[in-house]
């Protein structure tokens, strides 16, 4: 009997300690651009496409354990340049002449994904979104 309450309080202390981890420390490059200011850009000569609207926006995520926030799927690595080349190729095929982001406004958020009826089961990512104004660049003659 006192061997069962040894083993039983043992068995509890594992599970406790399991619970009490602390999530995933994060180590992620978010990308490698050619160019990148937060401060306006002297004598940066731009055009808005012809178009009604050059707003674009992008995303880039990845899937964590909801509960422990392993990693799970998706590209880990470049999130901010993957979302930013998916901003500029959404707004391309928007018919947006144009292949650089102004005003832009990146974001770091977790959403969430619901599936099935019955059992419902929920998914967590973690990701990157660009928005901003697909451009092109005037040429000075």
């Amino acid at each position: 009997m006192k061997i069962r309450k040894i083993v039983l309080v043992f068995l509890g202390l594992t599970v406790l300690s399991g619970c009490a981890q602390m999530p995933p420390d994060t180590d992620e490059r978010l990308g490698q651009f050619t160019a990148a200011s937060s401060f306006n850009v002297r004598n940066l000569e731009y055009q808005k496409s012809n178009q009604t609207s050059s707003f674009t926006k992008g995303k880039s995520c990845y899937e964590v354990n909801l509960y422990t926030l392993a990693y799970i799927s998706g590209p880990k690595d470049n999130l901010l340049q993957r979302a930013m080349d998916d901003a500029i190729r959404n707004g391309q095929n928007q018919g947006i002449d144009g292949d650089l982001l102004v005003n832009a406004r990146i974001e770091r958020k977790t959403e969430y994904e619901e599936s099935g009826n019955i059992f419902v089961v929920k998914k967590r990512f973690e990701c990157v979104f660009v928005e901003g104004d697909l451009v092109k660049i005037e040429a000075n003659n």
